[in-house]
C-alpha cells in the first residue's frame, strides 16, 4: 500500500521504500540512556555522550556501567578529594591518597601523594601495579579531576616485614605549556571517532576504534 500519487517520481518512491523499513530496526529508546539496562555494546557511546573522563576497554562490564552511571555526579564534584578517590577506586582499589596536611613533614602545602602498594593483602608482590603503565593511567585520570593548584606525586611502595616502607618508582605529575608551531593534521577525520576529553580515541572490547561514521 502506498500513499503516493500515481505521478510520484522514482526518488519519492525510493524514499517511501526506505522509510518503510525503519519500523523493522530495533530501537530500544527506553534503555539507551539507562546505564543499568543499555546493551553492553552501546556503553562506549553512552559514556561518550555523558563525557566520561576515563575509559578503559579492559574494564569489566560492571565497572563500565558504574563509570557511566557516576559521570554526572563526578562532574559536579570535580576538584575535590572525593573525585580523586572515586577515580582511584576504578583503577586500583588499594591505592590511597595522602594530602599535605596529613603528612606535613614530607609534603609541601597544596601537594598530595598517591601510594600504590606493591604487596597486596594476600602477600602477592608485583603484578600490574608494579608497572609504569599504571602510574601513567593514574596521573592521566587524576589530573582531570584534581584541584588545579594541587601537585601530584605517585609512589609505588613496597612494604617489608617489620613495617619498614621502601618507596619505589616515583613519577612526578609535572606539566609545562610550551609555545609550538602549528602543523596541519593530515590524518583521518577524527571528528568521526568517539574521543575522551583529552582527544584520545575510545576503543571497543575488540580493540577497534569506535566511530560515528555510517
Amino acid at each position: 500500500m502506498t500513499l503516493l500519487p500515481p505521478n510520484a517520481t522514482p526518488l519519492e518512491r525510493a524514499l517511501e521504500a526506505g522509510v518503510a523499513r525503519i519500523s523493522t530496526i530495533d530501537t530500544p529508546i527506553d534503555t539507551l540512556l539507562d546505564p543499568e539496562r543499555i546493551a553492553a555494546r552501546w556503553l562506549p557511546w553512552l559514556a561518550w555522550g555523558l563525557s566520561v573522563d576515563a575509559w578503559d576497554s579492559a574494564w569489566s562490564e560492571a565497572t563500565k556501567r558504574q563509570a557511566v552511571a557516576e559521570s554526572i555526579a563526578l562532574h559536579r564534584m570535580k576538584g575535590t578529594r572525593a573525585s580523586v578517590d572515586l577515580i582511584l577506586s576504578r583503577i586500583d582499589g588499594l591505592a590511597r591518597v595522602i594530602e599535605w596536611h596529613e603528612d606535613r613533614e614530607r609534603l609541601p602545602p597544596h601537594a598530595f601523594e598517591i601510594e600504590i602498594p606493591l604487596v597486596t593483602v594476600a602477600g602477592a608482590a608485583g603484578g600490574a601495579r608494579a608497572q609504569a603503565a599504571i602510574v601513567d593511567d593514574i596521573i592521566a585520570a587524576v589530573d582531570r579531576v584534581k584541584p588545579l593548584r594541587e601537585h601530584l606525586t605517585v609512589v609505588q611502595a613496597l612494604t617489608l616485614s617489620g613495617g619498614v616502607a621502601v618507596q619505589g618508582h616515583v613519577r612526578m605529575a609535572a606539566y609545562r605549556r610550551d609555545d609550538v608551531a602549528l602543523v596541519n593534521d593530515t590524518s583521518p577525520a577524527w571528528d568521526f571517532y568517539l574521543q575522551t576529553e583529552l582527544g584520545e580515541p575510545m576503543q571497543s572490547e575488540a580493540g577497534t576504534i569506535l566511530d560515528t561514521a555510517v
